[in-house]
């Protein structure tokens, strides 16, 4: 199992300010939420010990931040999809960014991330791509498999401890509806029943799969059209 220590300490200082366009950009040292290295002890794993990549991006890119209190915050990050957290760094030290219900959205090199607070008994929640914005908004999570180490078998060399990619998950929001969780063309079409006729037609008429996130991009655009 991989575990991490952290120490939260947040920190709003008026230093370190750049002026773009008549708005104050805040560099990204003025969130600081500590992300403490792994442990050394033999039961904890190191990202450096594990094959594959946590990560959406191998390297850190060119992010803006926006705050629900209107601060703009500017720097390179990148996202862990394994602890869901986007991180960054000052002088080789690892910090996330935090408090995540204060955050608008993100952008992040060509992507825009919002952050949807967790619900009790729920996993659904955290970051989340925006894939089309409108009354319906499609989102995907991107997720990855950690899997332990395993010890030879007969016939079967031993496998490390790796990270695997797994297939992005598509949702759909509106308002502040639940988060849905598209699995098939059914329960979409039950979904949409505002418009769902022309949405069952314009599934078969297009051969769209609920897989394929073109497809999904082009059925919300065309709700979203027809809910003007």
């Amino acid at each position: 199992m991989i575990k991490k220590i952290i120490f939260f300490s947040l920190i709003l200082s008026t230093g370190h300010l750049a002026l773009a366009q008549n708005e104050i950009i805040h560099v990204l040292d003025d969130i600081r939420v500590r992300q403490e290295p792994f442990n050394s002890y033999s039961e904890f794993l190191t990202y450096s010990d594990i094959k594959g990549s946590p990560y959406l991006f191998s390297d850190y890119r060119d992010a803006d931040i926006y705050m629900k209190n209107d601060f703009h915050y500017r720097g390179k990050i990148r996202y862990d999809m394994y602890t869901d957290e986007m991180e960054y760094q000052i002088k080789n030290k690892t910090f996330w960014l935090a408090p995540k219900e204060s955050i608008v959205k993100i952008i992040l090199d060509d992507k825009t991330f919002l952050y949807l607070t967790k619900k009790k008994n729920s996993n659904e929640g955290g970051f989340y791509e925006l894939l089309t914005d409108g009354p319906c908004q499609l989102l995907a999570k991107h997720l990855v498999n950690f899997r332990e180490a395993e010890k030879p078998k007969p016939y079967q060399d031993p496998k490390p401890a790796r990270f695997e990619p797994k297939k992005d998950l598509f949702y759909l929001k509106k308002d502040d509806q639940p988060l849905f969780l598209i699995q098939n063309k059914k329960k979409l079409i039950d979904y949409l029943q505002d418009k769902r006729s022309e949405i069952a037609t314009f599934i078969k008429k297009n051969h769209i799969s609920v897989s394929r996130k073109k497809d999904l991009k082009k059925l919300v655009e065309y709700y979203n059209g027809l809910s003007k």
